[in-house]
C-alpha cells in the first residue's frame, strides 16, 4: 500500500461514481481483526467504499488493495479479498473487489485476478496509473476500448475491467 495510489483510487471514485450525492462513506486503510471463531484471515484492506441503496436493491461495498510502483498483487491478497467479499450477505450486498496499481497489471496479477470472477458475476476491478491519474476513469483507454468509456458505478468498471483483461480477443476471419 502507498498512500498516493489511494488518494488517487479515493479521489476517482469520489470524482467519477454517481454516488457522490449519494453519501457514500470511503475509508482508507482498514485493519480486519476477525471475531474469535470466525473463519476470515486476519488482513488490511487499504479502502472500503460503502454505497447506500439509494434506489439500488442493494448496498454496494467496494474493497481492495492498491499498490504503488513496483508493488505486486499476489495469490495471497487475491485470497484475503475473496474470503472478505464472501462473508457479506448476498441478499443485501454488491461486493465488488478492486485492485489498483500505479504500473501496468502482470499476466500472473491478472491470472489471480480472474479467479475472483464467476461465469455471470463480475465483481473485479481493475485500474492502473492509465485510469488513476486522468479526470475520467478511461479517457486514455479509448483506443483499446474502442468508443469513449464512462463509469458512473462499480457495475460499470467491472464490466470494462472484464472487458480489457479477462475476455478473449475476437478471432481474425482468415483472408
Amino acid at each position: 500500500m502507498g498512500a498516493v495510489p489511494v488518494s488517487l483510487l479515493l479521489q476517482q471514485l469520489m470524482r467519477n461514481f454517481d454516488f457522490v450525492r449519494s453519501d457514500g462513506v470511503f475509508l482508507p486503510s482498514y485493519c480486519l481483526n476477525p471475531k474469535a471463531g470466525v473463519a476470515l484471515p486476519t488482513c488490511e484492506t487499504d479502502f472500503v467504499v460503502i454505497l447506500p441503496r439509494n434506489g439500488l436493491d442493494k448496498t454496494q461495498v467496494v474493497i481492495g488493495e492498491s499498490k504503488d510502483r513496483g508493488g505486486s498483487i499476489d495469490a495471497n491478497d487475491v485470497a484475503n479479498m475473496r474470503a472478505i467479499a464472501d462473508a457479506f450477505p448476498k441478499d443485501r450486498f454488491d461486493v465488488f473487489i478492486l485492485f489498483a496499481k500505479l504500473s501496468p497489471f502482470t499476466p500472473d496479477e491478472i491470472a489471480h485476478a480472474r479467479t475472483l470472477n464467476a461465469q455471470y458475476e463480475y465483481r473485479v476491478m481493475l485500474l492502473t496509473d492509465q485510469e488513476l491519474e486522468p479526470y475520467h476513469l478511461y479517457e486514455r483507454r479509448a483506443g483499446e476500448l474502442g468508443t469513449e468509456q464512462y463509469a458512473t458505478n462499480p457495475k460499470d468498471v467491472a464490466r470494462v475491467t472484464h472487458r480489457l483483461y479477462f475476455m478473449e480477443p475476437p478471432v481474425q476471419p482468415l483472408t
